[in-house]
């Protein structure tokens, strides 16, 4: 059975930022009300599953070690796909890599984990390894990601097509709204789905009677053809909790930022993303305007893939605005997206003809909403309202905990069409206090603020803030009532699962471990390029530090020296590094230099690590004491536009990361930068009117969110009618606080 470390009583574990042993045995008295009395003719009080009530004494781990132990959960079955790949064992290979990022995926939830060196450095080193595998072997099995399946589908495409190939030959099928051109890259991508893909597509053919009636009514009343709905399937196998490799979440795979520009909220607790009707919404919208922008359905689909900049520099090199004619110079996946979509539709609008005539279709989701005013289990609500547990959490998929979100005024949830919601809210009355949620009440005293709490209570700052729905650095007016999720545990021995020893218990015996370990090591050793050093730690030397200096990453030589997450490395002692044979020479005198010498070693390489990647593009590795504003000053361009560029979701940046840099790109800042500027001006009562410049990409109903307006007052202000187009380099009027 796979672990959920995320849910029920245990995910307050995670909250806890290193407790005294004070605040960890600290009790929490509520104050109660009596039960109602039970009305004649209702049902019986509902049985509630017996919880013992939190110990007096309890043990917490730290922030710090939770993760250390997951990502060490996560490095262990790496190195069983690993050892299972060299061993021929290509199914276990294949499950291990798709558990290993499926417990990256869980804790990426974790507040403010992207800054965390070892979670990115690992995540990127398992997603390399299993796309490389997926290139190596071709095995795609039932098992197998959505993403997975992609990467296996770009491959296919690349051996029937290469970019430099003529436009092939197509015919049009007509009858829908976006016409489906088929040649012999869209019956590459059919093919497949009849073969090797076949299980894939039977399971979302099963899973678009749940969701299809539902997506495409929203389609039509958001003005976009309903046929669009097909894309989901290859967007996320209609998978609401679907994570990608590049962090997109949910059945429409929006990144964060696009999300919230499409309104979709989220926080440590919820992620609306993962909302099957918000989300749909959002994607209808954000379809339509990239509609507006390209008048071309194929050109949207690109857009939504990989951004409208990528499809309008496509268009400039190629210079045709046809999707074949310049597919060639999109960037890999965009590519083969368009004819997997075709495809998809095609066998999805008539199954029968392509031999899928005994679905099985998935009843279609029909539910009411309840509103819960207190943090409570799912399993507490599905016996309130006499359901299956698996029926709320399939309804309400944006919950990322299985429970109601603490520190709200009440949350719409889905229960299933039919739940008598009189006696549902009978039942949840009888709930006890103890059954409800985590959290203690405080009242504000002069002077307190969120990091003051957040350290007397032992809780994380982002977890007091996102449990009050307040940012970090709020000030708290005095006598404000806030939430705190403390550790007040309900779910007895699976709660405390990681709070028995000080050092949590790691997946597989330490044997298993090293035997692993030596098989990755000598997948390394055994080749002729490389060789090996042998480096003496020295005080002040970190992992990620000597993993900069040798060129290697930092899980590698955990690999090679089976270092697990959360052990420090000491003084005195030494690491083996695989290394080039023709680099060992000058790696070799790292162990004769100071640390300065060695950063500085670092730094003069940095010509070297800028390599072209495109016309009016390079990359670039980023060193120790880099930072966005750094960069972006030594080469000409703004920190926003390197955020966008590499679709960063905050300004923070890791050590051998690559960025990639359009230094002789000129753009404006979008609207959401210039809207947040703005915001700031008018704080300071600098302005009430502003004009804003038009940039490529941009839509009518963009530009209206992200300065806060709503889309007609914004047409009406400059004299566009309801089809009136906009334009690069436009310059629009906004009339700001204005009701």
């Amino acid at each position: 059975m796979r672990a959920n470390f995320f849910c029920r009583g245990t995910i307050l574990l995670l909250l806890i930022g290193g407790c005294s042993s004070e605040q960890s045995t600290k009790q929490v008295s509520a104050d109660t009300t009596a039960a109602p009395a039970i009305l004649p003719n209702t049902p019986p009080p509902p049985v509630f599953s017996s919880r013992p009530e939190p110990e007096t004494q309890e043990v917490l781990v730290s922030n710090d070690s939770l993760i250390a132990y997951h990502l060490e959960q996560t490095r262990q079955h790496y190195l069983s796909a690993m050892a299972a790949e060299e061993n021929g064992d290509s199914l276990r290979a294949a499950s291990q890599f798709e558990e290993a990022i499926r417990i990256l995926n869980e804790l990426s939830y974790y507040p403010q984990i992207e800054s965390n060196q070892d979670f990115n450095d690992l995540s990127k080193t398992v997603v390399e390894e299993y796309e490389d595998y997926i290139r190596k072997t071709g095995i795609v099995d039932a098992g197998s990601s959505i993403f997975a399946l992609r990467e296996k589908l770009n491959q296919l495409a690349e051996l029937v097509d290469t970019t430099q190939a003529p436009v092939p030959t197509r015919t049009v099928i007509t009858g829908t709204t976006i016409p489906l051109v088929v040649n012999n890259l869209v019956e590459n991508n059919i093919n497949f789905f009849l073969g090797r893909g076949r299980v894939h597509m039977e399971r979302w053919l099963r899973r678009s009677g749940k969701y299809f009636p539902l997506l495409k009514k929203i389609m039509r009343e958001e003005g976009v053809p309903e046929e669009i709905v097909y894309l989901a399937m290859i967007e996320s196998g209609l998978t609401n909790t679907a994570r990608s490799w590049a962090r997109a979440v949910g059945m429409w795979q929006f990144m964060k930022g696009t999300g919230k520009l499409y309104g979709l909220k989220g926080n440590f607790w919820w992620d609306e993303r993962r909302d099957f009707e918000k989300a749909s919404i959002a994607a209808a919208r954000h379809l339509r305007d990239l509609y507006e922008d390209f008048e071309d359905w194929y050109l949207v689909m690109a857009a939504y893939n990989s951004g409208p900049g990528n499809v309008y520099r496509a268009m400039r090199r190629s210079g045709s605005s046809d999707f074949w004619e310049m597919r060639r110079y999109l960037p890999r996946e965009t590519r083969n997206y368009v004819p997997a979509y075709i495809a998809t539709a095609m066998i999805a609008m008539n199954p029968d003809e392509y031999g899928f005539d005994a679905i099985e279709f998935e009843d279609s989701l029909e539910y009411v909403t309840v509103n819960v005013k207190d943090c409570v289990d799912l399993t507490v609500l599905s016996e309130c309202a006499g359901a299956e547990v698996e029926a709320l959490v399939e309804l309400n998929p944006e919950l990322i905990h299985r429970c109601t979100p603490p520190g709200t005024e009440g949350y719409m949830l889905r229960v299933p069409k039919g739940t008598d919601l009189e006696i549902f809210g009978k039942k949840y009355a009888l709930i006890p206090e103890n059954e409800k949620g985590y959290l203690l009440t405080h009242t504000v005293r002069r002077g307190e603020t969120v990091a003051s709490l957040a350290r007397r209570y032992g809780v994380a700052q982002r977890a007091l803030a996102d449990a009050n729905d307040i940012s970090t650095r709020k000030k708290l007016p005095r006598g404000m009532k806030l939430a705190i999720p403390i550790a007040n545990i309900r779910g007895g021995k699976s709660a405390r699962l990681l709070a028995t020893t000080s050092e949590p218990r790691v997946r597989d015996s330490q044997t298993t471990v090293r035997t692993q370990s030596r098989t990755v090591q000598a997948r390394t050793t055994s080749d002729p390029d490389r060789t090996k050093i042998v480096y003496k730690i020295k005080s002040g030397d970190t992992i990620s530090n000597i993993a900069e200096w040798f060129g290697v990453r930092a899980t590698d030589i955990r690999n090679w020296n089976n270092l697990p997450f959360g052990r420090k490395i000491i003084a005195g002692t030494t690491l083996a590094m695989w290394v080039n044979k023709s680099d060992a020479p000058q790696l070799a005198r790292l162990n004769t230099m100071a640390f300065d010498e060695k950063m500085a070693t670092v730094k003069t390489t940095d010509a070297a690590e800028k390599t072209d990647t495109a016309d009016d593009a390079f990359s670039i590795i980023v060193k120790a004491g880099d930072s966005l504003d750094k960069i972006a000053q030594e080469n000409s361009v703004s920190a926003k536009q390197i955020q966008r560029w590499n679709k960063l979701a905050s300004s923070r940046i890791n050590v051998g990361q690559k960025l990639v840099l359009y230094p002789n790109v000129k753009e404006v800042e979008t609207p959401h930068d210039k809207a947040v500027a703005e915001k700031q001006a008018r704080s300071e009562g600098k302005t009430n009117r502003i004009i804003y410049v038009v940039r490529k990409g941009d839509t009518i109903s963009q530009i209206a969110q992200a300065h806060e307006v709503r889309e007609k007052q914004l047409r009406e202000w400059n004299s566009l009618n309801r089809k009136g187009k906009i334009y690069a380099g436009q310059e629009l009027v906004i009339h700001k606080d204005v009701r």
